[in-house]
């Protein structure tokens, strides 16, 4: 049985997949949080031959964990407070913590039992949430191999402003997750969401004013780019996409800024030593998905920016034409990765 842990029921990718894993046999179970609003819950007791009983209650419907041999974690529970449904709550800080931390919990905790329960999970926890986080991979990319731009973590602007003389002035900000906002409707113009991702910042921004609160913060120096990449790690195959940003003075700066109709998306054929330091990468992260991200400078540099354990490829898969879909699907239907990562480093054809 194939169990698919997911934020929304709803979601796109989820949609595809699952209809992929039917087509080819498979029954996939999907559990969200609205699935878990509804009549369900989840049972941890003494099995009377010994050791425990795992089993998950869906309505009518009861799974032995036991029957339960791969599971596709994709993204966590955690409410998102934009969503019109919380905004009550969200505005009871204290309670809304509370409500937060509950799902951001239980899904921890579930996800970790399947693990344990020896379910084959695409991604292993802890690692599928443990390495959203950019400090312990970038490091570890720099140790397989790959170019890294130098990074600056710090909470104070000072320290950056500095690290930004010594780079020429050229500097980017980014944080650790998104910023969003929502920016109610105002007499004709409507409601609006407010991101902060990647920014350009010049040395006079980063002064610190009256009533500054140190907050942990990325800074890089700015790498000029001739395309930027996404890297879709599906077990050992690497599919590569070519999203040309610098096309879009929209895009330029962060790709997610999106603007699809000046900025060309197409399949990319990784350097052999490139590819084989991702897979080496992914080895050492215990991960067997990963959405990477790359720039290639005009001096033709590959330079590491990250790898996201939840990020998305359904663009990728789309607009580039690559079997993405089809090769999770496989992955999960398979229940292994097969031979470790290291031992295809050379091999061309899976890319």
């Amino acid at each position: 049985m194939i169990l698919i842990l997911t934020q929304f029921e709803d979601d796109l990718s989820v949609g595809r997949l699952t209809q992929l894993l039917r087509d080819r046999g498979a029954d996939p179970v999907i559990v969200c949080s609205a699935t878990m609003e509804r009549p369900s819950a989840l049972l941890i007791a003494n099995d009377p031959n010994g050791g425990t009983r795992t089993v998950l209650r869906l309505g009518d419907r009861e799974i032995d964990l036991a029957e339960v041999r791969t599971a596709w974690l994709w993204r966590g529970w955690q409410p998102h407070p934009l969503d019109a449904r919380f905004r009550p709550l969200v505005a009871r800080p204290a309670e809304w913590r509370f409500y937060e931390q509950q799902w951001q919990i239980f899904h921890r905790g579930f996800a970790l039992l399947l693990a344990q329960r020896g379910v084959f999970c695409v991604n292993p926890p802890p690692w599928n949430t443990a390495y959203e986080e950019k400090c312990c991979q970038l490091a570890l990319a720099g140790e397989v191999g790959l170019t890294i731009p130098p990074t600056l973590f710090t909470t104070r602007l000072p320290a950056a402003r500095v690290f930004s003389e010594e780079h020429g002035g050229s500097l980017i900000y980014k944080p650790f997750r998104p910023y969003l906002r929502m920016i109610e409707a105002d007499g004709d113009r409507p409601s609006r969401l407010q991101r902060v991702l990647t920014n350009r910042v010049t040395p006079a921004q980063l002064v610190e004013g009256d009533g500054f609160l140190p907050t942990p913060g990325i800074f890089q120096p700015y790498v000029d780019k001739h395309v930027e990449l996404r890297v879709i790690a599906v077990g050992r195959r690497l599919f590569a996409c070519a999203i040309h940003s610098q096309r879009s003075e929209r895009a330029r700066e962060d790709w997610r800024r999106y603007d699809l109709a000046n900025t060309p998306h197409e399949p990319y054929e990784l350097p052999d030593d490139v590819a084989a330091k991702l897979r080496a990468l992914m080895e050492r992260l215990g991960l067997v998905y990963g959405a990477i991200d790359l720039i290639v400078t005009p001096a033709g540099e590959y330079v590491f920016l990250e790898v996201n354990p939840n990020g998305q490829f359904d663009f990728v898969a789309r607009l580039a034409g690559l079997p993405i879909y089809e090769e999770l699907a496989e992955l999960l239907l398979a229940g292994t990765i097969g031979e470790p990562a290291y031992a295809l480093a050379g091999d061309a054809d899976v890319d």
